[in-house]
């Protein structure tokens, strides 16, 4: 995994597991969080990609071996925190989160394609919550996606496993964009180079308020939406 600050402002973090679907490790989860923790103030827009065929086929080693003896408290140190954390760090980033989708999106992997503000998706990307196929029962994932897909939705993709496709995906608001795979890169790098030429202040002003605003009231989001955008616009005048 390669995560870089680009001359444009850019910080680009690619999943570099091909092989292995790039499956996400716990080394992996820990260091894009600590990366994202310490964004160069700089930042415009965060952008996550996969090499190879991909996106993300899920979480690797998150459950421990058959015959482990550990209690509830333990398996939540170890295997829920953990990701709860990481989903959480995702959410939480203060600039426009974007993600390039190609091929499979599992488990985590469908999680931080939702997670994104703009996710785009080749049009031959498909999204699966399996878990369930394992006995285990997905609630971190449903947590990420609980309130970016309507619950019929979210009850769909984890009680049936069923994979859907891209142009379904963006249907059920899981996904922003779709895009013939040819066209993925370059769709994506449109959308990012527009983000890259705005200031600090605008794309975080945005990014505040599409955090906040779904959970105040019409009268708060009026005052919100005041002060953030005297906020970013007198950034112009100093």
């Amino acid at each position: 995994m390669s995560i870089s600050q680009r001359d444009d402002h850019v910080l680009e973090i690619e999943l570099n597991r091909p092989e292995q679907g790039n499956a996400l490790t716990p080394v992996m989860a820990d260091a894009i969080t600590a990366g994202l923790r310490v964004l160069d103030p700089e930042t415009r827009v965060v952008l996550i990609k996969a090499a190879g065929a991909d996106f993300c086929t899920g979480r690797s080693a998150a459950m421990p071996a058959a015959g482990t003896r550990a209690t509830a408290l333990d398996l939540r140190r170890r295997i829920s925190d953990p990701v709860l954390d990481f989903y959480q760090t995702l959410r939480e980033m203060p600039v426009p989160f974007v993600t390039q989708v190609r091929g499979s999106a599992n488990g985590v992997g469908c999680a931080i394609a939702a997670l994104a503000d703009v996710a785009v998706a080749a049009d031959t990307a498909r999204f699966q919550v399996p878990e369930m196929n394992h006995d285990i029962a997905p609630t971190l994932v449903m947590n990420a996606l609980a309130d970016r897909i309507p619950r019929a939705a979210l009850a769909r993709l984890v009680l049936t496993r069923d994979a859907v496709d891209a142009a379904e995906a963006k249907t059920l608001g899981l996904i922003g964009v779709v895009v013939a795979d040819e066209a993925l890169g370059a769709e994506t790098e449109r959308i990012v180079g527009q983000l890259a030429m705005n200031s600090v202040a605008t794309v975080r002003a945005v990014k505040a308020f599409l955090s906040t605003a779904p959970e105040t009231s019409f009268a708060a989001r009026k005052e919100l939406a005041a002060l953030m955008n005297s906020v970013a616009t007198a950034e112009r005048f100093r």
